[in-house]
Formats: structure tokens, sequence, C-alpha cells
């Protein structure tokens, strides 16, 4: 199983891009993932709940600086230039506007803290901000979706806040609490927990993409700046934050897991939502988004665990 979780943890991106493009193609192949894809995305949440323990909540008093750091970058450096970046090149198309803010205002994905493992970087810290990530992400994704995107799109933000408690909080929490009372019998699952989770994720690709290829329309040129952006999305984030955390005299370690903490956002849930509440063009740019947030991901993590 250790040789296993390694092959699809070094490959996961290409797996995910295959997946991607196949499920463009031929979309009615997963057309039985189509009303899966909320409860996919939950239950991925709902296993790295289980890697998670109380104690891991100790972190956040230890860490308090370097944390904020990270989340602070989050929650400004990414979200502010996603409002930007959709409000330049995409103010005559109110959904992709709404996508991209909504792509950046999520909380940070869940390869984040496996990339930071294998880059070498301190997984603690990813672990401790993606707890208090993910537990004010119900309350500030709505509000920045509300008063960002609002002029563009109707943004429910109680609808959008439910719809987020029961994808990403409950997952966690209930996650947590099985590991806390089957501590001692939960190690047994433990190598199959990563996995699993990968080929979850494959599967939530196949939902998401198969679902948006059936219904959107882009043209091409559009298409081509919706992918650029989405690259630039990625990048900036991911190098602003590692640098400015090393300008501000951050250890490299807690540099790199600011670095997967800024620049990966949980885009599965992203389209999701944008799907539910915006319509299908607004869930293009989360799925371009997932495709270079993991392959970017996956070459930083191997760059840093080289040495870099």
């Amino acid at each position: 199983m250790t040789r296993l979780n390694s092959h699809v943890s070094k490959f996961l991106p290409g797996y995910i891009t295959i997946a991607a493009i196949i499920s463009f193609v031929f979309p009615s192949l997963f057309s039985y993932f189509y009303t899966s894809t909320s409860v996919l995305l939950g239950f991925v949440l709902f296993l790295t709940g289980l890697s998670m323990a109380f104690k891991d909540l100790y972190v956040l008093r230890r860490s308090a600086l370097v944390m904020s750091t990270g989340l602070v970058l989050k929650w400004t450096l990414t979200v502010l230039l996603s409002v930007f970046l959709a409000k330049l090149f995409f103010s005559d198309y109110p959904n992709l506007v709404a996508g991209f803010i909504l792509t950046g205002s999520v909380p940070s994905g869940t390869a984040a803290t496996m990339y930071t493992f294998l880059a070498g970087g301190n997984t603690s810290l990813v672990v401790a901000m993606g707890i208090v990530d993910v537990f004010i992400s119900p309350v500030v994704t709505p509000a920045i979706m509300n008063i960002s995107a609002n002029n563009t799109v109707a943004v429910s933000f109680f609808k959008l806040a439910e719809k987020m408690f029961f994808i990403v909080i409950l997952p966690i929490f209930s996650g947590m609490v099985i590991r806390h009372f089957t501590n001692q019998s939960i190690h047994k699952i433990r190598p199959y927990t990563k996995f699993v989770s990968s080929v979850t994720i494959i599967l939530i690709v196949l939902s998401v993409v198969a679902g948006v290829s059936q219904q959107v329309v882009i043209q091409n040129d559009l298409l081509v700046l919706v992918v650029i952006t989405a690259f630039f999305q990625v990048f900036i984030p991911m190098i602003g934050g590692y640098r400015i955390a090393l300008w501000l005299g951050n250890k490299k370690e807690d540099a790199i897991a600011i670095l997967f903490k800024v620049g990966l956002c949980n885009s599965a849930l992203a389209a999701i939502l944008a799907l539910e509440f915006f319509g299908e063009t607004a869930a293009v740019p989360a799925v371009i988004n997932m495709i270079f947030n993991l392959s970017l991901g996956a070459y930083f993590s191997n760059r840093f665990a080289k040495g870099l």
C-alpha cells in the first residue's frame, strides 16, 4: 500500500489531467456522477478529518504569528488577485467573473497538506492553517462573493454559507470526532485513506468536467484567456506567498507550507458551488484552476524535495 500511495501521489496530476480530458470528450460516460459531486467532496474532507487530531489545535497557539502570515496572505493576496484578474479581463462576462472570484475565495485545497509533506515543509502548520481556514470559510467566502460579485450576479449569503457548512465543516468535524473516539483502531485504515482520497478526487474531476462540458459553450479565444488567467491565479499567489513569508523572516519549511496554503484553493469545492449558484459557465475557471493548482503543486513539491 505504501508503494501504491507513493505512485498515486507522484502521478496524481497526470491522472487528473487525463480524467479531465476523457470526461470533457465523453461526458455521457460519467452521467452517473453528476449528482454525486458534493457527496464525493464531502467524503474526501471526511477522510481529511480522520487524519486530524484535536491536539493539532495546540499548534494554533504555538505558531500564531506564522499562521497569521499564511491566513492573511490567503485571504488578501489570493482573493484580491482573483478579483483583479476577473474584473480586468472578464467584465463583460459576469458568470466568469463570479467563477474566478469564487475560486480564489474558497478555503485551501486538500492537496496542500500532501504537497507540503512531499516538499519537506511544515505539515503541522499547514494542517493548523487548514483547520482555521475551513471553519471561517462558510462565513468569509459568502461575504466576499456578496461584496465583490453582487453587482454582476445574484448571491445568497445564507444559502452559500449553508452549502459550505454541509460540504466542508460537517464532514471534517465528523472525521475528527470519529478519530478522537477510535484512536486506537483508526490506524488500521490510515494507510488506505490517502489512496481512497486520491481516487475520489479523480472521480470529482470526472463528474465536474463532464457536467460542465455538456452544458457550456465558450468561444476559443475566450477559453484561451480563461486558461492563461487561471494559470496566473495559481502561480502568482504561490510565488508571492513563499517570497513574502521568507522576507518576513519565516523558516523555509514554514514558507513552503504558506506557499501551498496560499496557492492551492479548493477548486473542486468552487466548481460545485459555482454549478449550483452561478451556472455552468462559472464553473469553468474552477475546473481549469483545479488542473493548474494540482500540476503546479506537484512541480514545486518535487523541486523542493530535490533541494531547490
